[in-house]
């Protein structure tokens, strides 16, 4: 039997993963409508779907980025097994992502997550929070992964559109272009899904899903990022496929492999790297490439990264002390 308290931090775990699709879930397949090889609704599909997969996957895939964001070494144990934690970890992660949703911000759920795990780690840990494992596998990651996205989807384009330009390879490339820049935009969405489902998960294990088959903590979560994506994602669709960069098809395919080769070696590798840092570093280094960058645009969301981490440290630290106070 499920005790209201349980279901309401399972509502708020739910809330995370339902707002984490609707910043992240497009991130995948924004360079396929913004080149122009699929339309709106056809990359919303694509994306979904794969988004889907990606999360039931992440129980056989994702286990080295769950162990990060488990919070062990991070806060005391009598600290990391009480529900305030779990709910103030919960809240202010799902409210720093609903809010850069509703602003049309591609920020990163992992980032939101940094700041939350450590914001209600200090209002509730009188020993203070161990922030080693979260900046050698967190902080520094997320900081270096847009800069080796952009860099390296400006060079390999940079070099690569050189060496197709007249060849007969560019012409191949012109016949399955468009396949594999689905094939790419897929998987993307299904790599960001094994990233980031395992981070939610880790939150729910902590709050009482311990006893719970990992297959179905994944697959819940999955669903909820899905219907998340399937009904709001229009709003962060727009800027990432129109508002950034403009594009030409086999730009944005360049810009995918980056993004998917690099979130999944770093699922792998248990660094938790953010997909929209990577996906959107891509679409800079497009915009540096080709000149078409807005950017005011590109500052913009510079600064909502920025901020990412003190907001979602303030809400969880602020949700933390009104759960204490009521309790």
């Amino acid at each position: 039997m499920v005790s209201p308290l349980e279901f309401l931090f399972f509502a708020v775990v739910a809330s995370l993963a339902f707002a984490n699709g609707a910043n992240d879930n497009f991130k995948g397949v924004a360079t396929l409508w913004g080149g122009g090889d699929l339309s709106y609704r056809q990359a919303w599909f694509v994306s979904n779907a794969a988004t889907l997969l990606g999360a039931c996957v992440a129980v056989y895939l994702g286990a080295e980025v769950a162990k990060t964001f488990s919070g062990k070494g991070v806060v005391e144990k009598d600290v990391l097994e009480s529900y305030a934690f779990a709910m103030a970890f919960a809240a202010g992660a799902a409210g720093t992502v609903f809010l850069a949703t509703f602003l049309r911000y591609p920020i990163s759920t992992t980032h939101s997550i940094l700041g939350s795990l450590a914001g209600a780690g200090v209002a509730l840990s009188a020993g203070g929070v161990n922030l080693q494992p979260l900046i050698h596998k967190g902080a520094i990651p997320l900081l270096m992964s847009p800069l080796i996205a952009a860099s390296l989807t400006f060079v390999l384009w940079k070099v690569g559109s050189k060496f197709l330009t007249g060849s007969s390879v560019a012409k191949r490339l012109d016949r399955v272009g468009r396949p594999l820049h689905i094939l790419s935009g897929s998987a993307v969405c299904f790599s960001r899904a094994v990233n980031d489902t395992p981070k939610i998960a880790s939150i729910a294990l902590i709050g009482g899903a311990s006893g719970m088959s990992p297959v179905i903590v994944y697959a819940s979560i999955g669903v909820v990022m899905t219907l998340g994506g399937a009904l709001f994602v229009r709003r962060i669709a727009e800027v990432m496929s129109q508002k950034i960069t403009k594009m030409s098809n086999n730009e944005g395919l360049t810009g995918n492999l980056v993004t998917a080769f690099l979130v999944i070696i770093a699922s792998k590798m248990g660094l938790a790297v953010s997909t929209t840092h990577v996906s959107v570093g891509a679409l800079f280094g497009i915009g540096a490439e080709n000149g078409k960058a807005d950017k005011r645009k590109v500052f913009e969301i510079v600064l909502s990264w920025v901020l990412t981490l003190p907001i979602a440290f303030i809400l969880a630290f602020t949700f933390a002390k009104i759960v204490i106070s009521m309790g």
